[in-house]
């Protein structure tokens, strides 16, 4: 009797193991509607950093999110790909395409990030992680009910531009010396600036991945990120803010670009091309970076 009640303990331990890792290891709601701005001490865990970024994010940057969202940390990539089907609502092969190299992906419900991944990151890799994730729940916010989503590079280069906004905010890194590296980072990029794919033909995910995958980071994201800076500019972040809310609207998504900015897109994309250009050569290559880490991302 002893024996088949310690056999039966040992079983029940296991299926509890197997339960925990099929589901996150630490999941909290994401609090940004608190008064004041989370503290933040020299070794905030990712909890910590979630709060303070989502805060930022909310009240500074003038972003919205979802009323009640939260973050789910995974032990490992097949957690993370089961949390995106039974949470997320991503179909199977979907949840393998996000999940497959991602350190983090977003979705409306919230952040869903690799722990094995963030262990391994130094402080501003964590925040810079978190931050851009953040964006692109904000982005899902802002577009909601509405036909259609913003051109892929519109997307990333927004989701970066927010991460170097935090960065700055939270003074880890200032708006100035990340813009810097993404432009040392751009003029050093193996794939020549004259090879970079016209952001246009980068508008749709697919084309996006394929053009990350076979130029590199440089070519895709530090270039969205270095338009989407131009173009804040130019017009205002609060420009951009009404844009990306457009397509909460049941309307023509091609419509949208017109009613906000004053030049039409195609003048802005060839106008932005010639200011990419004359990058080459201005200034001398980024040493190292964050770009050969493993979540795409500049800066």
């Amino acid at each position: 009797m002893k024996r088949l009640a310690s056999a039966l303990i040992v079983l029940l331990a296991a299926l509890a193991g197997c339960a925990v890792l099929s589901g996150p290891y630490r999941e909290y709601e994401i609090r940004f509607e608190r008064e004041a701005q989370p503290a933040l001490g020299p070794s905030p865990s990712d909890e910590e950093l979630v709060n303070a970024a989502a805060w930022l994010i909310r009240h500074k940057l003038e972003l919205p999110f979802p009323p009640a969202i939260k973050a789910y940390v995974y032990v490992n990539q097949a957690t993370l790909v089961e949390g995106l089907v039974k949470i997320a609502g991503d179909s199977s092969d979907e949840a393998w395409d996000r999940g497959r190299y991602a350190a983090g992906v977003a979705a409306r419900s919230g952040l869903f990030l690799r722990g094995d991944y963030l262990a391994s990151m130094h402080l501003v890799a964590r925040a810079g992680l978190i931050a851009h994730e953040l964006a692109h729940v904000s982005q899902t916010r802002l577009r909601e009910g509405g036909r259609g989503r913003p051109a892929q590079w519109i997307l990333e280069g927004h989701a970066d531009w927010v991460k170097v906004r935090v960065l700055d905010l939270l003074r880890y890194r200032s708006y100035a010396e990340s813009r810097d590296h993404i432009v040392r980072t751009v003029v050093g990029s193996p794939t020549p600036i004259k090879l970079f794919p016209d952001l246009q033909e980068v508008a749709r995910n697919d084309a996006w991945v394929a053009s990350t995958n076979k130029l590199g980071a440089p070519a895709t994201y530090c270039q969205a990120f270095l338009a989407v800076d131009w173009l804040v500019e130019r017009y205002g972040g609060a420009k951009l803010t009404d844009f990306l809310g457009r397509f909460s609207l049941d309307s023509a998504p091609r419509e949208h670009w017109g009613k906000v900015f004053p030049v039409s897109y195609r003048q802005f994309l060839d106008e932005f091309r010639v200011r990419l250009g004359s990058l080459a050569g201005s200034t001398r290559p980024a040493e190292g970076g964050n770009l050969g880490g493993l979540q795409p991302s500049c800066g």
